[in-house]
């Protein structure tokens, strides 16, 4: 669940007059099953629910608090302390975590439609949310930190506005405490990464759905109308038709990409990659055999692309799991892609060589 999704579905609830509780991980100590940032909706007398705040007991507890306070607007921070033992029906985890419950009410409705068009628009900037029990939820999304004392009533020392570029420089969330003793908490809103797919075939359909359910944006290229539309393609945030010799002059590939060929034959893979080879992807990976792959960098290698550069192509692409199908394939690929966007290259990572 991505914050995308969970302001979208906000929106929705909002839309039907229903109020929503808002429910966000802010700190947290030790071993716990949430992490900061980790987001939840409640609404409804039945208490139903949208994403998690790491489950369990403590879950089920605060989902019941904010029960308790959806037919107001206001905003409450609740500590759980997680050092119980086994037989005494609490969590093992030890340590202590910290939600942050906000409810919302249909006027709040154009604050989470902006928040999902600006993620989906793969904006970046911060959102402040203002914690005070005396007065109802302030979120403020700032696509400039130093515009922060003219979007609020609060008035932001130049320290904590310091503190705050520190955290989207990290692309990190956290909560400061202001001198009047007020507390605020931060969360980047990143540009999100993109995932260019050369080929538009059933594996690229898989791969598509895997990346976009876990906060990839996705671009698909293939120069086969037929192929590459909305209708095969629903998640896509972009569809380019175009030849393969043509289509980067259609596309921005920036250090925050992720190059997936998987073209409908070897020809169409060895023109994208190497063009992908002249861009800063972060990542680039070509489906096919080692013989394939090495034939592929020998003939690139003798038109001048340089060693180092070929070391950046994954192949065998995606991570090692015995995959058959189309949909496991798609799977190992997108681990691949999470892998990369989390931990960053490896020595053990597939590259090849064509010594």
């Amino acid at each position: 669940m991505n914050d995308f999704e969970i302001y979208k579905k906000a929106a929705l609830v909002l839309g039907t007059g229903e109020n929503i509780a808002l429910v966000t991980v802010i700190s947290t100590t030790g071993s716990t099953p949430g992490k900061v940032g980790y987001k939840m909706l409640v609404w409804g007398k039945n208490g139903e629910t949208f994403g998690t705040v790491g489950g369990g007991l403590v879950e089920a507890e605060v989902i019941n608090t904010a029960k308790d306070i959806l037919p107001k607007t206001e905003n409450q921070i609740f500590r759980f302390d997680l050092d119980g033992i086994e037989n005494d029906g609490k969590p093992l985890c030890g340590g202590s975590i910290e939600f942050l419950i906000e409810t919302f009410d249909k006027r709040s409705l154009p604050l989470f439609e902006e928040l999902s068009t600006v993620i989906e628009n793969g904006e970046k900037g911060a959102l402040v949310s203002i914690i005070s029990s005396k007065k109802p939820p302030e979120k403020i999304f700032l696509k400039n930190i130093d515009e922060i004392n003219s979007s609020t009533n609060v008035n932001f020392s130049a320290e904590v506005i310091e503190s705050i570029k520190k955290l989207v420089a990290k692309e990190e969330a956290g909560k400061r405490t202001l001198e009047d003793g007020g507390q605020i908490f931060i969360e980047t809103i990143c540009e999100q990464p993109t995932v260019f797919i050369f080929g538009a075939g059933h594996l690229s359909y898989y791969i598509s759905g895997f990346a976009k359910s876990l906060n990839f944006r996705v671009t698909v290229c293939d120069d086969r109308a037929e192929f590459a539309n909305k209708k095969r393609f629903p998640d896509a945030n972009n569809i380019i038709v175009e030849s393969f010799e043509s289509v980067f002059d259609r596309i921005d590939v920036n250090k925050n990409s992720y190059i997936i060929i998987v073209t409908k034959g070897h020809k169409w893979d060895e023109i994208i990659l190497e063009k992908a080879l002249k861009t800063d992807a972060k990542y680039i990976g070509m489906i096919g055999s080692k013989r394939k792959t090495l034939t592929i960098l020998k003939r690139l290698s003798e038109r001048g692309i340089p060693e180092e550069a070929l070391r950046r192509v994954y192949s065998p692409i995606g991570i090692s799991i015995d995959a058959v199908t189309p949909e496991e394939i798609a799977l190992s690929i997108v681990a691949e892609l999470t892998k990369i966007r989390r931990v960053g290259h490896r020595p053990e990572a597939n590259h090849m060589t064509i010594a």
